[in-house]
């Protein structure tokens, strides 16, 4: 295998950026971004090339983003369990939210690597991707049965810290609640189920908020309805 990285080292962490894939294997892709006026990351030489010590915005920019990844990638492989109360003010009940991975790939797992990075407009965009093991490509199959309907969905999040996974979830609840709109007339009390992502979640700046597009597949328990009063 022919290798080129660039390091982005200090003292909490790395990013490798490689240009070739091991013979083989068959990973899993998405791209997330940060804006460019963060990060100051110089482009890679012949063999190898460092940045050295990064500001703690800097650290923190790319820490969130690298556990968003490992986030999405987590809800491809296991999905997440998830649960929806729909706000209802007639009967004082506050909307509740959770979006929650099955189960996390490890923290520092080598097989989540940086593929690319690329300027573009004021942004860094950074080309991810992982590569499953043989249990977790079986996952991935299983989730994409037809028996598990798929469905799309956009949310969007205040721009802040965490407000990329915000804008995941709250697509998610949108993907879900135009999905029932049409199956289901009348407002549930909740709704739990599993999710799992199909493909990684499209994110963009839009109005100064977080835009995150998702593509589902679901697998829902039977609607919990208010009782007739």
């Amino acid at each position: 295998m022919t290798l080129r990285r660039l390091t982005i080292q200090s003292a909490a962490f790395t990013v490798f950026f490689l240009i070739n894939l091991p013979a083989g294997a068959n990973p899993i892709r998405g791209e997330f971004w940060i804006r460019d006026d963060l990060m100051e990351i110089v482009s890679p030489g012949e063999n190898f090339s460092e940045t050295g010590e990064l500001t703690q915005r800097q650290e923190n920019a790319l820490k969130e983003l690298l556990e968003d990844a490992r986030w999405a990638f987590s809800g491809m492989i296991y999905g997440f369990s998830v649960l929806w109360i729909p706000p209802s003010n007639a009967r004082a009940v506050k909307e509740e939210l959770l979006v929650e991975p099955l189960a996390l790939i490890p923290y520092g797992d080598s097989r989540m690597r940086t593929v690319s990075l690329t300027r573009e407009n004021g942004f860094l965009y950074v080309l991810l991707e992982y590569t499953p093991d043989s249990i977790q490509e079986s996952r991935l199959e299983g989730w994409s049965s037809e028996v598990f309907p798929a469905a799309v969905g956009t949310g969007t999040a205040a721009v802040n810290y965490g407000s990329r996974r915000d804008a995941v979830k709250a697509a998610v609840k949108e993907t879900l609640k135009a999905y029932l709109r049409v199956r289901n007339y009348n407002r549930p009390r909740e709704i739990r189920g599993r999710a799992a992502l199909t493909e990684f979640p499209y994110t963009s700046l839009s109005y100064g908020s977080i835009k995150a597009v998702v593509k589902l597949r679901m697998d829902l328990e039977p609607l919990r309805a208010y009782a007739v009063d």
